[in-house]
């Protein structure tokens, strides 16, 4: 591999830069990049993946561009947390969320997903996961943040992290725990607006960064686009040298690469511009910054820190220090790449690891209060729309459980409309069902939901069996139920779980992570 001592100016900013582009093949976009920019490290998404073997193509022609340009391999990042983040969807294992592997009853849960992504992604060239997000979901309340969390208990959420991790390792796949320092409490999603955030320092201390000062083994953390005032109240995490020089590398001691989260999402682009808000996160501490969606964007990303060294702001010895632990990231990688990937054109799926990931979504099944559903003959039942309720989250093409249930059952079987009268047309067959089976996910979301579970709590009591897919945060919406489970997921693989619980197949065996 290239030395620092060997590169231009040019060549180690290149390297401190991770972007993405929009196809599933080395399109101009990247092209440019790579030429033009010196790129060092690529983010992909589900915009880049139609499949295993096109996948193992692209990264593979990626790592030679990359190198015979860069003289190092790139480190090539993806965000496959499971659950409703997941960017490879078929011919791999769909891994179950962070939430499901806290909740289930199945033996080492977050180990194993760990350890199913990592196989799956280093047999595909990917190196680098950008999860599991350490967020602490207080007494299951927080929305934003919701499944993607292990839970309300920090100690916990550091022991699965560690567990998940560890997985990843097994593959040499390198792990990033984020979001630094930890935005649990955050009501405002970053990719469309800036959190600011009075949490004391003293609570973050105690309680935001717990899971972060139990994974500090880990190679690499992301930073949260989240103003958090009792600490800096100029400056975002991602921007703020008192959060990342001050609380991290001195506090804390870390030393692994810092990452700053996508400097195209509004947080940063609405407040700072994305080319000077990434200028500013490399002078306040991140040793690499992502820019995951436009060319343009991304080119004001190389030229604001081009132009911060001009000015002095950031000084080339700086760059060099973030370079070391870049360039040791990738010399550690490069043998599991040579391992699985570079002497091996094939892939195939594995089915151990396909039964123990549905096992762990069946085991997470949680019964809250009140009975289990058994569908019979005259059960109603009302399925949700698959919708994503977050720009990080990804559409799926096998998430309708409307459909899924008409293939196995012939009850009366509604999907979700979200208007007054798909709500009316509901009630008024009420009268002719005995109990009434409901699914619920991000109800709070959508007012016709919330009305229309409501009303039917009310008038069918004990006969209403409610099953949220979210996680139970949705239970703050209906008070009255007295029925009410819990899976943590809309997957594929929760979608045979439900068959399976609704049927009395399985049993709920899962704990609510609190």
């Amino acid at each position: 591999m290239k030395k620092i001592s060997e590169m231009t100016l040019k060549e180690k900013i290149g390297q401190l830069v991770v972007c993405g582009f929009k196809s599933p093949y080395y399109d101009e976009q990247i092209e440019e990049l790579v030429n033009n920019y010196n790129v060092g490290n690529v983010i992909l998404f589900t915009r880049n993946y139609e499949g295993a073997e096109e996948l193992k193509k692209l990264n593979k022609e990626l790592y030679q561009k990359i190198e015979e340009k860069t003289g190092l391999i790139p480190l090539i990042a993806i965000d496959q947390e499971g659950g409703p983040v997941t960017r490879l969807m078929k011919d791999v294992t769909f891994p179950p969320s962070q939430m499901t592997t806290s909740a289930t009853a199945f033996p080492k849960a977050a180990y194993e997903a760990g350890k199913m992504i990592g196989r799956d992604m280093i047999m595909l060239g990917l190196n680098w996961n950008l999860a599991p997000c350490l967020e602490i979901n207080d007494g299951l309340k927080m929305f934003v943040h919701n499944v993607r969390s292990y839970g309300s208990d920090k100690e916990k959420c550091a022991s699965l992290a560690h567990d998940f991790s560890k997985g990843l390792k097994e593959y040499g796949v390198m792990g990033c725990l984020k979001h630094f320092p930890g935005s649990g409490d955050s009501k405002v999603d970053s990719h469309l607006d800036l959190p600011v955030l009075s949490t004391p320092l003293e609570r973050l201390l105690d309680h935001n960064l717990v899971p972060f000062k139990a994974n500090l083994d880990t190679k690499s953390i992301m930073t949260a686009h989240v103003v958090f005032n009792d600490i800096d109240k100029k400056y975002p995490s991602t921007l703020s040298k008192k959060v990342l020089k001050g609380i991290l590398r001195d506090t804390l001691g870390y030393d692994g690469i810092v990452v700053s989260d996508c400097t195209e999402m509004k947080a940063i682009e609405n407040y700072y511009g994305t080319g000077r808000g990434s200028a500013l996160a490399l002078i306040a501490g991140c040793d690499m910054v992502l820019a995951c969606h436009t060319l343009e964007k991304q080119k004001e990303c190389f030229e604001a820190i081009y132009e911060s060294v001009e000015k002095g702001e950031l000084t080339e010895e700086e760059i060099d220090k973030k370079l070391d632990r870049i360039v040791r990231a990738k010399e550690e990688i490069k043998p599991y790449l040579d391992k699985y990937f570079f002497n091996d054109d094939s892939y195939e799926i594995d089915p151990k690891s396909v039964w123990t990931s549905q096992k762990i979504v069946d085991e997470s099944i949680t019964l809250v209060k009140g009975k289990l559903p058994l569908l019979k003959e005259d059960t109603m039942v009302l399925a949700p729309v698959a919708s994503v309720s977050s720009i990080v989250e990804d559409e799926f093409s096998e998430r309708d459980l409307s459909k899924a249930l008409k293939k196995k059952f012939n009850n009366l079987i509604y999907k979700f409309s979200d208007d007054e009268g798909f709500k009316e047309e509901v009630l008024s067959k009420l009268n002719d069902v005995d109990e009434v089976i409901i699914f619920s996910y991000d109800a709070n979301k959508s007012d016709i939901q919330k009305e229309l579970i409501n009303k039917i709590i009310e008038e069918k009591k004990d006969k209403a069996f409610l099953i949220s897919l979210k996680g139970p945060m949705d239970l703050c919406l209906f008070e009255e139920i007295e029925n009410y489970s819990v899976l943590y997921e809309y997957t594929p693989n929760s979608i045979n779980s439900v068959i399976k619980y609704i049927s009395g197949l399985i049993d709920a065996k899962g704990h609510l992570p609190l």
